[in-house]
């Protein structure tokens, strides 16, 4: 089916008004709205619910045909979005309020709002695609419930949530690096990391997970080293004690004090480049993952690690 296109306001024609009307039985999901209602039943609603609002007139031909899409379709989704009319004609001041120039004219409110809209009879396809970008499934829903309430200090009950999210959708990135957020959270670094050593490849090279599993790396390297103290004096007493200044990197990385813990690193390449399958390399591509690319101390010791390679 193609998408008819929008009638302008202007140059409508009322040769068809008592044909095909277009409003349907209307439900909890469903309904008419007023410049009286629209505020409590649009705009409010929309706080807690995404409500789609469907500008239309008996006499738009594009409107008979798209309204009974638009109400299978929001039906069908059981409360997880709203479908709100708008008759023009009877209420044009609500049609001017947001600037509606032709019809059909679907804008989408969400958060008190409107986000997005389009004009004109679209297919079934594309009105769930439309919806889709605005609506929360179940595993966003149980994925925001767990960041309120570990926002809240409630981590058990953050974490059953994304259990439950795990369990109705197993492979879902977001949910395990959520899981492993909060298992870091609570210390237990090495199985955040094996779930990060878990994901699929195309996961494990997004720049965000990247970062994330740098910061997993020097956290476990710092949890279990000597004491910060130890490392410097072992490092005085012997400059090439690589593994003195891996550990003292990942300590110094882990309160923030990155620079230092680059110079570490790049210490570490200039005096011995087979420690631990070239460690220093990478422990520096680690901290430019942290920082960014653009960041200024990524491109200086990028500049210096060149220069060490070439």
């Amino acid at each position: 089916m193609k998408t008819r296109p929008a009638i302008t306001m202007s140059g409508r024609s009322r040769t068809n008004t008592h044909e095909d009307h277009p409003t349907m039985s209307e439900s909890a999901h469903v309904f008419s709205v007023t410049a009286q209602t629209f505020h409590e039943q649009v705009v409010e609603a929309s706080r807690e619910t995404p409500v789609l609002v469907d500008f239309w007139a008996e006499w738009c031909g594009p409107c008979r045909q798209l309204m009974p899409l638009l109400s299978q379709v929001v039906e069908g989704m059981a409360g997880q979005v709203k479908l709100a009319k708008v008759d023009t004609e009877a209420e044009q001041e609500l049609a001017q309020q947001f600037g509606v120039r032709s019809l059909p004219t679907v804008m989408m409110f969400v958060g008190g709002r409107p986000v997005d809209q389009f004009q004109g009879a679209l297919p079934e396809g594309q009105i769930r695609e439309f919806i889709g970008r605005h609506v929360l499934s179940e595993i966003d829903k149980l994925r925001r419930e767990a960041q309120q309430v570990r926002a809240a200090g409630a981590i058990d009950q953050a974490m059953d949530l994304l259990k439950q999210a795990n369990r109705q959708e197993p492979g879902n990135v977001e949910v395990l690096l959520d899981i492993a957020d909060v298992i870091a959270e609570q210390g237990d670094l090495d199985q955040a990391w094996e779930i990060l050593e878990s994901l699929p490849v195309d996961a494990a090279n997004r720049e965000d997970v990247k970062s994330f599993k740098a910061r997993i790396g020097m956290a476990r390297s710092a949890q279990s080293g000597p004491p910060e103290d130890e490392l410097r004096a072992r490092i005085e007493k012997d400059p090439k004690d690589c593994e003195a200044r891996e550990a003292l990197a990942a300590k110094l990385a882990m309160r923030n004090d990155i620079e230092e813990a680059l110079e570490q690193y790049y210490q570490m390449m200039l005096r011995d480049r087979g420690y631990n399958d070239d460690a220093g390399r990478r422990g520096m591509i680690d901290l430019f993952e942290l920082l960014g690319n653009e960041h200024p101390l990524t491109r200086q010791y990028r500049r210096k690690m060149f220069g060490l390679l070439h």
